[in-house]
């Protein structure tokens, strides 16, 4: 049970990849026929528009076996893990950081070499914290400058922007991946000096039943069907595509 659900949880993963990667295809596809030269009439008019709702209708039918089955993976994951069970789900989702919570209550006294784990955790986090502000002030002040939105040259502000954001929030994201890898590494190590530790006498208080939140999330996913069925049919829908269309062609630019 434990490996089909590694299984269905990888494939669903890939799914939403693949889904993700489509839909920025059509997006970059619907731009790139609408801005074409066959496009264009002799005055410089466009001949038809480039976003339009019914090309939106027909390039997301192209792609809705890949929608159908990246929902159809979704609701077999959901089944196993329904099917295996509260005890299933713990030791799988339960991050290190977690375990080691749970068991430090367990043990009568820490292991010397878990304080110092804890230690070269917390560095390694205000490590990633204090690159993370100094990327976000070095970007923040590239785009709070006026100067660097002077010109008229769309592309050439995008391209420059790009290139002084772009590095610094890379730098950002690869600090944050590096504490936690850090951080996990630490933890398992944590883990076992924890599990070789002696246990307070009379074993852990017994842990407070949960409550089960199936219902809760079933509530909220009918509440939130229910406001976008309401939202389709007061004509919420359309308005909400208009001023998406206005953005994209008016001020971002891109039409």
């Amino acid at each position: 049970m434990e490996k089909a659900r590694k299984i269905m949880k990888l494939a669903a993963a890939l799914a939403a990849a693949a889904v993700c990667v489509l839909l920025i295809w059509q997006a970059v596809d619907i731009y790139l026929t609408g801005n074409a030269p066959e496009n264009f009439s002799a005055p410089g008019v466009r001949i038809e528009p480039v976003y339009s709702r019914a090309d939106a209708a027909r390039r997301l039918g192209s792609i809705a076996p890949a929608l159908w089955a990246l929902l159809a993976v979704i609701a077999a994951d959901l089944i196993l893990d329904a099917a295996a069970g509260e005890r299933g789900r713990t030791g799988a989702l339960l991050f290190p950081e977690d375990r080691v919570r749970e068991l430090s209550a367990r043990v009568s006294e820490l292991p010397q070499g878990c304080r110092r784990l804890r230690k070269k955790r917390r560095w390694a986090y205000l490590a990633a914290a204090l690159v993370c502000a100094v990327s976000a002030g070095a970007a923040g002040a590239y785009l709070l400058d006026p100067a660097s939105f002077s010109s008229l040259e769309l592309e050439s502000v995008m391209g420059a922007m790009l290139l002084h954001t772009v590095p610094w929030a890379a730098l950002a994201l690869g600090s944050v991946l590096a504490a936690s890898c850090i951080s996990g590494g630490c933890a398992k190590k944590e883990l076992e000096l924890l599990r070789s530790a002696p246990k307070k006498p009379g074993g852990a208080a017994p842990a407070a039943k949960k409550r089960p939140l199936w219902p809760l999330r079933c509530g909220l996913c009918a509440a939130a069907v229910a406001l976008l069925a309401l939202g389709i049919m007061n004509g919420g829908l359309w308005d909400v595509l208009v001023k998406a269309i206005n953005i994209c062609t008016e001020c971002i630019g891109l039409g």
